[in-house]
């Protein structure tokens, strides 16, 4: 939040009696359900997802406290609180409280951040061109393209934001998008229902502007809701999802490594492993171990025949183009074959064939493993980093850059699951292609900065050119 706008003296107003069992019942609203799901209280979830966020919740409610009229004479703890201490409060404090009052909570993408003084938020509920929000603390821990739950209110020719900010990870932000836009539809029927019954002669558009108004003013709850949800599963969960090869098997990092006994034994080892169907090769020193593509069983109902894996866990199969599966990869060089596979029974399959193939011709394969929580605790720091971390930060940020610049422009001409497994040059040629290119763009450039501090090379790529070579840099915004 811009300037020095206190809410300390509505804060206070708040312990009167007859604000405080109508500001519990909204606060319930707000933290309830997830509280009863849990089955814990409020000082439980503060324990749990720590006093700056407990707090941030609390501040959502208090300011969708101030925008209620409270019942039965349709009170307003605002009005009340100018209408007897406004004299204590400054000019610009008394506008910032009254946009409060007027306000209503969304969900923004953030763009073009300049930290310490401003970014852009294009309101992904209510539409319109992104709009320039005055910001100094934000501005230092968002990330572009970010999801954040929050009102912006229009003071002094200025838009700032409110405390109650609520950052959305990009799963619970789609989350939070279905279950607004159900809540909206549910809203408009309502609406048109009663206006039914009461006979106003208007149009079904204007019943359906009037309804949404009235539903982005009592949606805050929704947002709490969800947002503390996830929240709360991230971090009484802090374990990997479990993660299957097409074969059902789970995920871990193999290699295994037979010595030569000799270099002269280079030259026949080729020859043998060229002689295998399997073995695909794509170099003198490089072959990827590949599955033929099995037409689908059907029984006599001409229905496919469904196998479905003894594990559960999401599925990660790696294919080439011709739709093969990849098994694993076999490397040789002057000192050795070396086996990677993504799961142990793979790995202990493709070592007994390596070993029958090679022969005398090599030593006892040695097998190493990694798990995804090893490879994610080295990818994070918490173990030693290859001898690449003792290079300059220069040339980190230029062997990183570049890689990540050949692997985009190949990525660009090959299939996306998320753009309906056309590439990206193929779905920017359609307009509907182009916003689920856009999209994905977005995530892609957030991910890459999320969560990294600002001199690691992966947070300063820059993902223009891809915009440009797309045609999409209007949509990056």
């Amino acid at each position: 939040m811009l300037g020095n706008h206190s809410l300390s003296g509505l804060m206070k107003w708040l312990t009167h009696e007859e604000w405080r069992e109508p500001f519990a019942d909204v606060l319930d609203l707000h933290l309830g359900p997830v509280c009863e799901d849990y089955e814990m209280d409020f000082e439980d979830i503060a324990e749990v997802i720590g006093d700056h966020w407990a707090m941030t919740l609390w501040g959502c409610a208090f300011e969708d406290f101030l925008t209620q009229a409270v019942e039965p004479d349709g009170r307003n703890i605002v009005d009340d609180y100018l209408k007897r201490r406004g004299w204590k409060e400054s000019a610009g404090n008394r506008r910032y409280i009254e946009a409060l009052r007027d306000s209503c909570m969304s969900l923004y993408e953030v763009s073009e951040i300049v930290p310490g003084q401003s970014f852009l938020a294009r309101d992904l509920l209510r539409g319109g061109e992104p709009i320039q929000v005055s910001e100094h603390s934000a501005t230092k821990s968002l990330q572009v393209w970010d999801k954040i739950g929050a009102r912006i209110v229009a003071v002094s020719g200025k838009n700032i934001l409110a405390g109650g900010l609520l950052p959305f990870r990009p799963s619970a932000a789609a989350l939070l998008m279905d279950e607004l836009k159900a809540a909206r539809r549910e809203a408009r029927r309502e609406f048109r229902k009663l206006t039914k019954e009461v006979q106003l002669p208007r149009s079904a558009g204007e019943d359906s502007q009037i309804a949404d108004l009235l539903f982005m003013a009592t949606a805050a709850p929704i947002f709490s809701n969800v947002w503390l949800d996830d929240a709360l599963a991230s971090v009484l969960d802090q374990r990997l999802p479990t993660i299957l090869n097409s074969d059902g098997d789970e995920v871990v990092f193999c290699r295994v490594r037979f010595p030569l006994r000799s270099r002269a034994a280079v030259a026949e080892i080729r020859e043998r492993l060229r002689a295998v169907a399997a073995f695909r090769e794509e170099n003198q020193g490089f072959w990827n171990w590949i599955e033929p593509r099995q037409p689908a069983q059907r029984p006599p109902s001409g229905k496919p025949v469904s196998k479905s894996s003894p594990r559960e866990g999401a599925t990660m199969q790696v294919t080439l183009d011709t739709g093969e599966t990849i098994l694993g990869t076999i490397e040789l060089t002057d000192r050795a074959l070396m086996l990677e596979a993504s799961s142990r029974e793979r790995a202990e399959r493709g070592q007994a064939l390596l070993a029958d193939l090679a022969g005398e011709l090599v030593g006892p394969g040695l097998m190493e493993i990694e798990t995804l929580d090893q490879a994610m605790a080295r990818r994070d720091g918490s173990v030693p980093q290859d001898k690449a971390s003792d290079l300059p930060a220069e040339l980190q940020a230029e062997l990183v850059h570049g890689a990540l610049t050949d692997h985009y422009r190949k990525t660009l001409d090959e299939p996306i699951p998320a753009l309906g497994n056309l590439s990206p040059r193929a779905a920017a040629k359609t307009a509907a292609g182009r916003r689920k290119v856009a999209a994905w763009l977005k995530h892609l450039e957030n991910q890459s900065k999320s969560g990294r501090p600002p001199g690691d090379p992966m947070a300063r790529y820059d993902f223009t050119w891809l915009w440009r070579e797309l045609g999409l840099e209007k949509l990056r915004r």
